[in-house]
């Protein structure tokens, strides 16, 4: 099935508060079974109520990241027990630069070409005309199996911007907006469990037709012009996608 999401700039306390912890986990700041803050600890460390480090603890339960015993605190989980994926929420623009700041990639230019139709189809926009082309294979920060192989395309308007992306730089769409004036007022997200191509198995290190989480991701300008594609394939034991619903009262 296929998710579609309007991002969101804004998002609850409780949801900074996770992650940030999140970050904390990733990087190995909590490395013994009996370091992880208490609830108390955290309410005083962050100026936050005791609800908001229950709700932001409850997340990262949910995502598989923390076990939660009365009388016995909070303890990571190790890799094994989530299954060795990344956990990633990426439902704001916040959450995608955050993932982006915890991972590593470089990309690399790959001419300039027409937008596959695979693609072309897919989007709700004009698609037209030869589209400048990047790649990138992403790591997580202390991995060496990548998480994700990228394609993005960038509008034949801002080829001029394409030419000048730093490509050792982790985002490309706030480079075009640095580069062109360009601003960002929605991105799209398309999200489909499809079978990996012999192209992306061999760079991801994974069998042929293996399963993959592929995330199609449009960023659309105040004018309505969608100025860059990207559609990142994620291996199914690699990458989990996490998304937060607010219940309306």
């Amino acid at each position: 099935m296929t998710a579609q999401t309007a991002i969101r700039p804004r998002k609850p306390r409780y949801l900074e508060l996770a992650d940030d912890l999140r970050a904390q986990i990733g990087r190995g700041d909590f490395p013994g079974a009996d370091q992880f803050p208490t609830e108390s600890v955290l309410c005083a460390r962050y100026g936050v109520s005791r609800f908001t480090v229950r709700e932001a603890l409850r997340t990262l339960q949910t995502e598989g990241l923390i076990q939660r015993k009365r009388g016995s605190g909070t303890v990571i989980q190790p890799a094994a027990a989530r299954g060795g994926a990344l956990h990633q929420p990426l439902s704001n623009v916040g959450e995608i630069l955050q993932y982006a700041r915890d991972t590593r990639v470089t990309f690399e230019r790959f001419g300039t070409v027409a937008l596959p139709r695979t693609l072309a189809d897919q989007i709700d926009h004009p698609a037209s005309g030869n589209w400048p082309r990047f790649r990138g294979l992403r790591l997580g920060r202390d991995a060496d199996r990548p998480i994700a192989f990228t394609e993005a395309y960038i509008h034949p308007d801002l080829a001029d911007a394409a030419d000048a992306i730093d490509a050792s730089e982790p985002t490309l769409f706030r480079q075009i907006e640095r580069l062109s004036g360009a601003k960002i007022a929605q991105v799209t997200q398309d999200i489909q469990a499809v079978a990996a191509t012999a192209e992306i198995a061999k760079a991801l290190g994974v069998p042929r037709r293996s399963p993959c989480l592929r995330i199609l991701r449009c960023y659309v300008d105040t004018g309505g012009r969608v100025i860059e594609i990207s559609a990142s394939h994620h291996p199914g034991d690699r990458f989990a996608y996490s998304m937060h619903i607010e219940v309306e009262r």
